[in-house]
């Protein structure tokens, strides 16, 4: 009896690792929707984006590239770790360029809704602390483990 139970108690540890939730998570968009900035608020005419992180590090990298209103943007995430990551959000410090020049260096910001599966219009979002600046894309793609 003694052995039957430690064999099930290992077979319990052995499987606790295939139950738990993925912490790894990449997404990948060439569907922008908005840009925003001090100038106004713009929809994107093209764009790239490209969001992983790891949620038991806070390891994070972010990058949206596009154009909107006439300009083109760039949204980076600086610094990894992130302040804080989740399954549905980034928190961490931000640079952001329009036609190249630096318009918000070391802004706080979050991405956020980045949970949601691909397709069927799903699309997540990037806001600074102030709600000044946004960036926001479709989730064409996904990946978790």
């Amino acid at each position: 009896m003694k052995a039957f139970r430690s064999a099930v108690v290992a077979a319990l540890f052995l499987s606790l690792p295939a139950l738990a939730a993925p912490m790894v998570h990449s997404i990948w968009s060439s569907q922008g929707l908005y840009v925003a900035d001090t100038t106004g608020r713009y929809p994107v005419t093209s764009a790239n984006v490209v969001v992983s992180w790891n949620q038991s590090t806070n390891t994070a990298f972010v990058n949206f590239h596009g154009f909107a209103g006439g300009n083109e943007y760039d949204f980076e995430l600086v610094g990894s770790p992130a302040i804080a990551t989740t399954v549905d959000d980034i928190t961490g410090i931000w640079n952001i360029r329009r036609n190249g020049a630096f318009i918000c260096t070391g802004c706080s910001g979050t991405a956020y809704w980045l949970s949601l599966p691909a397709g069927a219009g799903n699309y997540f979002k990037f806001y600074d602390s102030t709600n000044v600046f946004h960036f926001s894309a479709y989730i064409d793609a996904r990946k978790d483990y």
